[in-house]
């Protein structure tokens, strides 16, 4: 067992081995999230709602443009519904996240951990040009410079990934709302 932990470490700890381990946790957990918002979310329902707030949203720009007071009493009177379904929405799409919540978290803490060095956080990606120049602050919160481009620390590469293929896999299983 030690000897398997030992190779984990010195396999995946540092990059180019790091991101790859990343992204298939993050990739991991996506499909694991989306594959309980289909299981436990009426999808169909959730995307009528989405219309339905989309229309009642250009209804009140139009409305609030022109002054109309007939679409203005309109927008009032529907205001109520729009906020129930969007409450609806809501709770719909937070019930399968919660129940997968917890050991989400437990993941996350325990790779933050295993990407630190003395406290302190330890590269694990490098992209390959310097975006601290044009995006200053982000250096030393989510990465610092070094050769070859810009490394990047556990948390902003984690981020990055998840947003980026979070998107797509949503797309893919059909748990996107737009």
């Amino acid at each position: 067992m030690q000897d398997i932990l030992v190779w984990f470490e010195t396999t995946f700890k540092y990059p180019p081995l790091s991101a790859v381990l990343i992204m298939l946790v993050s990739v991991g957990i996506s499909v694991v999230s989306n594959l309980a918002m289909k299981r436990f979310a009426d999808i169909r329902r959730l995307r009528r709602y989405q219309a339905e707030i989309q229309a009642y949203n250009q209804l009140r720009q139009r409305a609030q443009k022109t002054q109309n007071e007939k679409l203005l009493r309109k927008v009032r009177r529907r205001k109520a519904y729009i906020d129930r379904i969007q409450k609806e929405m809501m709770t719909a799409r937070c019930k399968p996240y919660m129940f997968f919540l917890i050991p989400f978290m437990m993941i996350f803490y325990l790779l933050s951990g295993f990407y630190m060095e003395a406290g302190q956080p330890i590269i694990v990606a490098v992209i390959p040009f310097h975006i601290e120049y044009v995006l200053f602050f982000l250096n030393g919160w989510i990465g610092e410079p070094v050769v070859g481009g810009f490394g990047m620390y556990f948390f902003g590469f984690y981020m990055l990934v998840g947003l980026g293929f979070g998107q797509i896999l949503q797309r893919m299983m059909g748990t996107s709302l737009t």
